[in-house]
């Protein structure tokens, strides 16, 4: 036998232990969006103990047929108790009836988009729809509610639209399935059809000029809860806006079916809108009063984060549906409306609304603005600003347009005091922000080159063109007063809060474009301070310019040129050359 030797093995180097974790190798980011994960995924399990809160019912409004006269009036009226709901619903007198002017007959087709139920919560965009005529549409929707009542034989009434509304927020907000819709939005009455007569003079409308019955044929032609007329109607802030604007000043048509959407928003420049119901099944609406704007602001961020930083304005986009059971047991006050034919609903600035239709339906809407608007118009602007959204009408214009009627157009009191507080606010900022842009090397050139003074008894389709090509290139604001350009471009401008940001050339090369003068400026002033009185002493001229410096970090705009970077790009100067320049006041 083999003696067995001792010789003595190497020792096993000892691997060090690793620290057990659960967390994977992600980045700082992805981190981030896994924790919000994991919040939101908690959050809806507790929401779904809160889910069956009933969500209470906004106001009813039933005027009398005194009052049905002037419909900015009567809204005005109700205001106090309307607006902390959102939306409210006016129910017109006895007598009222519209005569539907849709052509339902007509062969002519119109657009419609396909929404996909399951990816509303997500805000995908909707894609596009088959184009149909109006019959064609009224027996595809009606086919398509047929398919789905049939599960519930034995539901009428209140007791079925109930159970249609669980049914839509359970695809919506819990995917239960995949559904398809097609939605005929944003139809433009011009091109196609109204449901309100047409052909009423602006100056022929008035409640004097109405006949004494809600009954007459007559009535509602030249009433101004004529969708056609709402805009136009004495005291509203959007009268003297000729310029064709269709779905703000002219109403745009809708047709519906079944789980059609019209998914969370509030309106353009935060004016209030309102919509009638022709015909067809009833309408869903949930709203969320302005106030609360940003709590429901506040919910989006939250649960649709990795979406925002993907579609910055998302809520712009109009394709985002939220529960109500979730925003109501977030705190977010919220109230529902069920809209039938024959009836208005009315929504409040900034106020926040959405829905879906229960069937096939046909509605119209349009947008309006009374004297309150004008403190939500400023806040409406600046918000723009910061954001870097276009308006759909320019703030500036429109506040010198009133100004401009004031003696001829209904707008006084407390409306009035804001009003002037807003051009006074926007004089002294302008005449300000120029002496800051002369004081860094911008150069004056008024006494060489005068641009078309700006034209503001009514806003015209010359006037709103003109507009367009004096878009500052940083904020989109509608530059009206002055704006700076360069011998860079022959197109961009900017407005007095971003010289730093037209271009990377020295100011030297930047030159002021005023279309009010400073003399004129000041002599509006000086009217201004006589109507309102003198501004606070401890802040003089020095108002405050909201969001101004917030823009550039909101946009996400590289930083300004350094003075060394301007003066290496420093070349001869030229000849001014005044983007868009034309003959004749605009």
């Amino acid at each position: 036998m083999a003696e067995l030797t001792s010789a003595k093995k190497p020792r096993r180097t000892r691997q060090p232990t690793e620290k057990y974790t659960d967390e994977p190798d992600w980045s700082a980011r992805e981190q981030e969006l896994y924790q919000m994960a994991l919040e939101n995924s908690k959050l809806e399990t507790k929401l779904a103990t809160l889910s069956d809160r009933p969500i209470p019912d906004a106001p009813v409004f039933r005027p009398t047929a005194a009052q049905f006269r002037d419909p900015l009036r009567y809204v005005a009226s109700i205001r106090r108790e309307a607006e902390p709901f959102g939306i409210c619903k006016i129910v017109p007198p006895r007598g009222w009836k519209v005569e539907s002017a849709v052509d339902w007959n007509s062969t002519k087709k119109f657009a419609t988009k396909r929404q996909r139920l399951h990816e509303l919560g997500e805000g995908q965009p909707f894609g596009d729809g088959r184009e149909y005529t109006l019959e064609e549409y009224r027996r595809m929707a009606d086919a398509f509610y047929a398919r789905r009542i049939a599960k519930y034989p034995d539901l009428k009434g209140d007791a079925l639209l109930k159970r249609l509304e669980e049914d839509y927020w359970a695809i919506v907000d819990q995917v239960r399935e995949k559904l398809d819709v097609e939605y005929g939005n944003d139809i433009d009455v011009n091109e196609f059809w109204s449901g309100f007569p047409r052909g009423v003079d602006i100056d022929q409308l008035s409640d004097k000029n109405l006949p004494q019955s809600v009954e007459d044929p007559s009535y509602v032609k030249q009433s101004g809860w004529n969708l056609n007329n709402t805009a136009r109607w004495p005291g509203s802030l959007l009268r003297r806006h000729d310029a064709p604007l269709p779905g703000v000043t002219q109403p745009w048509l809708y047709m519906g079916m079944l789980f059609a959407t019209f998914p969370w928003h509030n309106e353009d420049n935060y004016f209030e809108s309102i919509n009638y119901h022709h015909t067809g099944a009833p309408k869903q609406w949930y709203g969320i009063p302005g106030s609360e704007a940003a709590r429901f602001e506040d919910v989006v961020r939250r649960f649709h984060k990795q979406r925002l930083l993907e579609v910055p304005d998302l809520l712009h986009r109009i394709n985002l549906q939220i529960s109500p059971a979730k925003l109501a047991a977030l705190e977010v006050p919220i109230h529902r409306i069920c809209q039938n034919p024959g009836e208005f609903v009315v929504t409040f600035p900034q106020a926040f609304h959405g829905g879906f239709s229960y069937g096939f339906n046909c509605g119209e809407a349009v947008n309006f603005a009374t004297p309150d608007w004008v403190q939500h118009a400023r806040v409406a602007n600046e918000r723009y600003r910061r954001s870097g959204r276009l308006a759909v009408i320019s703030h500036d214009r429109l506040m010198f347009t009133l100004r401009a009627n004031e003696g001829r157009d209904t707008i006084d009191g407390q409306a009035r005091t804001i009003l002037r507080e807003e051009l006074r606010r926007l004089v002294v900022e302008d005449l300000k922000l120029r002496d800051a842009a002369y004081a860094s090397g911008v150069r004056d050139i008024s006494k060489l080159c005068t641009p078309p003074a700006n034209k503001t008894d009514v806003i015209n389709i010359a006037a709103t063109t003109y507009d367009d090509k004096r878009i500052c290139i940083a904020c989109q604001h509608t530059c009206f007063l002055s704006a700076v350009g360069c011998e860079c471009s022959k197109k961009d401008i900017v407005c007095l809060r971003h010289v730093a940001y037209s271009c990377q050339c020295p100011n030297s090369m930047k030159y002021m474009i005023e279309w009010e003068s400073r003399d004129a400026l000041e002599a509006l002033l000086k009217e201004l301070d006589a109507e309102l009185g003198p501004l606070p002493k401890k802040r003089g001229r020095d108002l405050p310019i909201p969001g101004g410096a917030q823009v550039a970090e909101d946009r996400g705009l590289d930083p300004p040129p350094s003075l060394e970077e301007q003066a290496r790009m420093a070349s001869a100067l030229a000849t001014p050359r005044l983007p868009g320049t034309t003959a004749g006041p605009l």
